[in-house]
């Protein structure tokens, strides 16, 4: 009898052992799937976190490149309205130009109509008409001059007129031509930003991330923050730099992401 007991109890010590093994088993398996899950769960949440901020990033750019829109909007409505105001002046100019070169030409006819031997009075007359065609070429220089001044602005607000429309059709389309480059004109280390050489006019706008290289190798990137008609400032972006330093004549060069 003392024998069936000790051999149930080395049976019962040994499924004991063998549940607590199982069991053991089942308890680091559940706290490895556990440690998974944490971190599978800070990630997300990291990522998450990482989201957020870049969808916050992106709404403040699209909120300022809708407030750049409808300055460039209003930009191009004052260019609008300064080129049909030169355009009416240059009209008035060419019109003065007319009549005055028509009325030195009627003075010098009647001048050459009158006899060679005049009498008092013919004399008045002649010095009278003298004196008028003097003031007509006088005036006709005058209005020639405004002529080619307005002349000149007209072309200046036509230019600066179709710059303004690529631009507000640039930021209407919310692109920058692929290959759109340039070069750095200057660096500045201590408050780390560039002076690059390309500017409104080559339809480059605030927000636009470029690539700075040297030969075939990538220096940095940088993040244009304000444009001028023909050079703009880009902030290089932290983390990007590689292979030294950027130096002035490095290319530049559209990296294809706002």
């Amino acid at each position: 009898m003392a024998r069936v007991f000790l051999i149930l109890s080395i049976v019962l010590a040994l499924v004991t052992a063998g549940l607590g093994f199982v069991a053991k088993q089942k308890v680091d398996e559940l706290q490895t799937t556990l440690q998974k899950t944490t971190r599978d769960l800070n990630q997300t949440r990291t990522t998450l976190a990482k989201t957020k901020a870049e969808l916050e990033t992106t709404k403040k750019e699209l909120d300022a490149t809708k407030q750049q829109l409808d300055e460039k909007t209003a930009d191009l409505a004052k260019t609008k309205t300064e080129l049909d105001d030169t355009q009416k002046k240059l009209t008035e100019a060419n019109a003065a130009v007319e009549e005055n070169a028509k009325k030195i030409a009627d003075l010098t006819e009647k001048l050459s109509k009158i006899p060679s031997a005049p009498g008092e009075d013919i004399g008045k007359k002649i010095e009278q008409m003298t004196a008028d065609l003097a003031k007509a070429q006088t005036e006709l220089a005058e209005a020639k001059q405004v002529q080619e001044t307005m002349s000149a602005r007209v072309k200046e607000k036509e230019e600066s007129l179709v710059t303004s429309q690529n631009t507000v059709r640039a930021y209407q389309n919310g692109f920058v031509k692929n290959g759109l480059s340039g070069r750095v004109l200057a660096f500045n280390p201590g408050w780390n930003f560039v002076v690059l050489s390309i500017g409104d006019k080559a339809g480059l706008k605030p927000g636009v991330n470029m690539v700075v290289s040297r030969g075939n190798s990538m220096i940095a990137k940088v993040k244009v923050t304000s444009v001028e008609p023909n050079s703009a400032i880009a902030d290089v972006v932290p983390g990007t730099m590689r292979g030294g330093k950027v130096e002035a004549g490095d290319t530049v060069i559209y990296e294809g992401a706002r």
